[in-house]
């Protein structure tokens, strides 16, 4: 059983190390003179946690369902080492060994290697799903590197379990980049005789590189995550804090951090972590219906909340003045302006919109669902932030979620909530769903055609019986919601199709209202460019510059396949990048312009067609040292040239840094 393989340099014997356990387990000789102290210090916590000496494999621990979640919670982690267990395929294929991932709680979620050596290894359940953990695998490379929270090699009979003993493993703990928390652990194992010493090197190397691929996605979706932000002009930027994707403060706004330091009675200006794993009570400004998701297309970046003025009552409640602020500044038009009238944030009159606002002023005071219909882009969730203002509810929270952007056991959660102990990692106590922070308020479900079948279901009950059961909990509480919906596909078709439940359409379809493309509204294109136009300059802290004449006639010929969205995109482009007094159609995109025959002539006078060239290299210039926060070193790599040559092009184009 101890094998041919030598152990490692400084070890002592494997008899030796053999006999010390043989005592250790049988009680006969308890002292462990010719063991390792960290193998000693291990053997003992097996004990003390009731671990199996005569263990043969690792216990399974997930379904394929289960290690489904568990992957695609662990897909930054597994995304960036793939390419590292890939390169190292070679190596394991000559040394007989196999590379393993596994998750903090010593879950194995991808093996790459050997494939004699994977058969072996699934004996013993050294495999996906399985849990090393030294609590229930005893000392072994995973668990026991987790337990140490460092590099760790187990040669041969050092492990506690007997079946295990044939077995040499090395491990090293895959770090976070930002708070060097532990996110994963990679192990090379392989039966003794097979297994080096080079593999912990190899082992700690790969989980370097591994760290160094999450640092540089951390930082490429923070970028993504500020300019998502920076690009959404709900937000009063001063006001906000951002949170990362795992719940981190990226960026805190300087009214919200003079806010956070009077809300802690002049304690700290620090934002408290929005995901607090150790359970302890978060206050309440950063409750979860105050928290908005973030997306960079279906993949959610990060968070945003408004930190609200003021203090909270001695109950812990706010002001209505600071729920409006803080749950996605719902009153705030873009510019910063509050309005009297919710619908006043419904810009434009032609006849398809002013039918579709009267309908809606209609409905908002009738507490019955209502399904807003029409293509993607068309201002859904403004209706939608309208209604909830002008009806009764207008003092609770307006909670949005998009049902097409989250992943299926995700939306459950998100939506219905979990309680304590549903899945790994799940907060201590639960977390309340959408539902329950809506309760006196709007739900809104965006994109709500794309839910999933077995959902809709789950949906249709909470709708019936107004009460909502959390995910891994048998309770029932009981929610008082009133529900706007939106899809942009043809919901009745669906049905007849058998893509969503006929139940479910003529609940939430009680009263509908369609929403025109912005195409067929005429004249309102142009009053919303020059809205824009306004709050795009106040959000960059741009001279205010309004469309032309010719401009405007460019917008409105037009046909917006994009909607009001691709409009906002387009203005704010060219506000950005015009040099001149106002926006001509030379600053709109060309492929707008040359929709519309207003696309430069190739017979121009070539005077004219230098002040172009020159003017593009500004605009390009300028764009570049805007998307870029102004870092001058960013941008320089942006454009492709020198520090010093942007510096110069800079002072050249009298491009300066606007103030604050």
């Amino acid at each position: 059983m101890q094998g041919e393989a030598q152990p490692p340099g400084g070890a002592p014997p494997l008899p030796a190390v053999f006999e010390a356990w043989e005592g250790l387990v049988t009680g006969h000789n308890p002292a462990l003179v010719a063991v390792r102290d960290v193998i000693g210090s291990s053997w003992r916590r097996c004990l003390e946690t009731g671990v199996d000496p005569a263990g043969r494999e690792a216990p399974m621990v997930c379904s394929d369902d289960r290690l489904g979640m568990l992957r695609d919670r662990a897909e930054d982690l597994r995304r960036a080492a793939a390419p590292v267990m890939g390169d190292a395929r070679a190596f394991l294929a000559e040394t007989g060994t196999m590379m393993v991932l596994g998750d903090p709680q010593g879950v194995v979620l991808d093996v790459q290697g050997d494939t004699r050596t994977r058969d072996h290894g699934e004996v013993i359940r050294l495999m996906p799903g399985a849990d090393w953990t030294e609590a229930a695998s005893g000392t072994n490379a995973i668990g026991t590197a987790l337990a140490l929270g460092a590099p760790v090699q187990i040669h041969a009979v050092e492990h506690f379990c007997a079946g295990i003993k044939q077995w040499t493993c090395s491990a090293a703990i895959i770090h976070d980049p930002v708070d060097r928390s532990p996110l994963g652990v990679l192990d090379i194992s392989g039966l003794s005789g097979s297994h080096n010493a080079h593999c912990l090197a190899l082992a700690v190397t790969a989980a370097g590189q591994i760290e160094s691929r999450l640092a540089r996605r951390e930082l490429d979706i923070r970028a993504r995550l500020i300019e998502a932000v920076l690009g959404d002009s709900r937000w009063p930027m001063d006001s906000i804090v951002v949170f990362d994707h795992r719940g981190r403060p990226v960026r805190i706004g300087d009214r919200a951090r003079l806010l956070l330091k009077d809300r802690s009675g002049g304690a700290g200006n620090r934002a408290p972590v929005l995901t607090d794993q150790a359970g302890n009570r978060l206050p309440d400004w950063l409750r979860a219906e105050r928290v908005e998701p973030v997306f960079d297309g279906v993949r959610r970046i990060g968070s945003i909340c408004v930190v609200p003025q003021g203090r909270p009552h001695l109950d812990g409640t706010l002001r209505k003045r600071e729920i409006g602020a803080a749950s996605g500044a719902a009153g705030i038009r873009e510019g910063g302006a509050a309005d009297t009238d919710p619908f006043a944030g419904v810009i434009g009159d032609s006849p398809p919109l002013l039918k579709a606002k009267a309908t809606a002023r209609r409905l908002a005071g009738v507490d019955v669902p209502v399904l807003l219909t029409g293509p993607t882009g068309t201002g859904k969730e403004v209706f939608a932030r309208a209604i909830h203002g002008a009806s009764p509810a207008a003092r609770g929270p307006f909670i949005a979620v998009n049902c097409g952007a989250l992943a299926r056991d995700l939306l459950a959660s998100e939506l219905f909530g979990y309680g304590e102990g549903a899945f790994t990692g799940a907060r201590r106590g639960g977390m309340p769903g959408k539902f329950e922070a809506a309760d006196g308020g709007t739900l809104f479900l965006d994109e709500i055609g794309e839910m999933p079948l077995e959902l809709q279901a789950h949906l249709l009950r909470v709708l019936e019986q107004a009460s909502v059961v959390r995910v891994g909990e048998v309770r029932e509480r009981s929610v008082r919601v009133r529900l706007v919906a939106a899809t942009h596909r043809d919901l009745a078709a669906d049905v007849t199709a058998g893509r969503f439940r006929g139940d479910l359409y003529f609940r939430i379809a009680v009263t509908s209202i369609d929403l025109p493309p912005l195409g067929a509204r005429g004249a309102d294109i142009a009053r919303l460019a020059c809205h824009f136009a306004a709050a795009a300059a106040h959000r960059h802290g741009l001279v205010r510059r309004q469309p032309s004449d010719e401009a405007l006639d460019v917008l409105t010929r037009h046909d917006w396949p994009g909607n009001v969205r691709e409009l906002r995109n387009v203005i704010e482009q060219a506000t950005i990048l015009t040099l001149g007094d106002r926006i001509d159609p030379a600053d709109l995109p060309p492929a707008i312009r040359a929709l519309n025959g207003g696309a430069p002539s190739s017979s121009a006078d070539p005077a004219e067609a230098v002040c172009r060239l020159d003017q593009t290299e500004a605009a390009a210039i300028l764009t570049a040292v805007t998307q870029s926060g102004w870092n001058l070193t960013r941008a320089a790599r942006r454009l492709g040239i020198a520090k010093s040559t942007l510096y110069e092009k800079l002072h050249r184009h009298g491009i300066r840094r606007p103030r604050p």
